[in-house]
């Protein structure tokens, strides 16, 4: 393990995150480590990249009409803007339900302003629920129970899982319950490096379900976080090039387009300042941003250390050393 990110408040550091770090290409191959690439995580969020992949080979698009700002709300931890809000009403109303068949727990929206015009908390609101409306129009569009949806054993989330098996090139270690309610998987650090090493790889060699999903996150990036977050930020300042996902509990996954080269970030005391830190000084250290890219993306990754209510330090990148595989 190394130390990915640092506390720093009135020129003290004060406290440090450490974490692990993988690099791996499409056939598996660790590239770059810090720590240990076997060593087992949930996916949580970063997962949501392959659930849309598999949904969306369901016929989705094709049964119900749905387009690309669904597939790309579908693979996004959203903030509760009206263009979210909007994207998961209408793809519960093409597969002919209500609010009320979401089974992600209600909660008050992420956006500040969103948050303001919010009358109480409500499922549309929660970051998942452009997944589980994704979800239940896979189950509609097949002819399945969608009140069932969330269940390890219904054909949704079988098909989700052998999705993520096969673009992780490993299998599945263990199953528990995600935050909102559907299954998440737990798999090697290396898999989830490996996943999206693969969906990159794919996405630039014209596969139809890899490649959809990569345009439509491009053609729509505050679809996978919201207006100034770190996943849509890094998304837009690279013009595509490099796309993140975060997770819960410390974890991001990425993608490089121009080598097809997967990350995977895990921050192991799970802290979610972290989190966005830990991404910056990994792609930092490899290289991925120009000096333009790198300023636009840590101003988004930072959070101010507070003291009397004003800012007197921030929550960092560390200085990495990346040994190769």
């Amino acid at each position: 393990m190394q130390v990915l990110v640092e506390v720093e408040r009135a020129g003290f550091v004060e406290s440090r995150h450490l974490g692990a770090v993988v690099v791996a290409d499409a056939d598996g191959a660790v590239k770059v480590r810090v720590g240990d690439p076997a060593m087992p995580i949930y996916l949580r969020s970063c997962a949501k990249l392959p659930q849309a992949l598999a949904v969306w080979g369901l016929g989705v698009e094709r049964e119900l009409g749905l387009d690309a700002v669904a597939l790309a709300g579908a693979a996004g931890s959203h903030a509760g803007e009206p263009v979210h809000l909007a994207s998961v009403r209408k793809v519960l109303a093409a597969a002919g339900l209500e609010e009320g068949a979401l089974r992600c727990p209600p909660v008050l929206p992420l956006d500040a302003d969103a948050r303001r015009r919010a009358d109480g908390p409500a499922a549309i609101y929660h970051n998942c629920s452009g997944k589980h409306a994704y979800m239940l129009a896979g189950a509609v569009a097949r002819g399945w129970d969608p009140q069932r949806y969330t269940a390890p054993d219904h054909p949704v989330q079988a098909v989700v899982s052998e999705t993520i098996a096969e673009l992780a090139g490993t299998p599945i270690q263990h199953v528990g319950v995600d935050g909102c309610g559907v299954p998440v998987h737990a798999l090697p650090l290396r898999g989830l490096a490996t996943a999206y090493a693969r969906l990159g790889g794919r996405a630039a060699a014209g596969e139809e379900g890899a490649a959809t999903l990569v345009a439509a996150l491009r053609r729509h990036p505050v679809m996978i976080a919201g207006t100034g977050r770190l996943d849509t930020v890094l998304l837009e300042a690279t013009r595509g090039r490099v796309l993140s996902k975060a997770g819960a509990e410390g974890i991001t996954a990425a993608v490089d387009f121009d080598s097809s080269q997967g990350l995977a970030v895990k921050v192991l005391d799970g802290a979610p300042r972290a989190r966005g830190p830990a991404l910056v000084a990994a792609l930092r250290a490899l290289h991925w941003l120009d000096e333009r890219e790198l300023e636009v993306v840590l101003a988004a990754a930072g959070s101010p250390v507070l003291g009397g209510g004003e800012p007197v330090g921030v929550v960092r990148p560390a200085s990495l050393e990346l040994p190769p595989g």
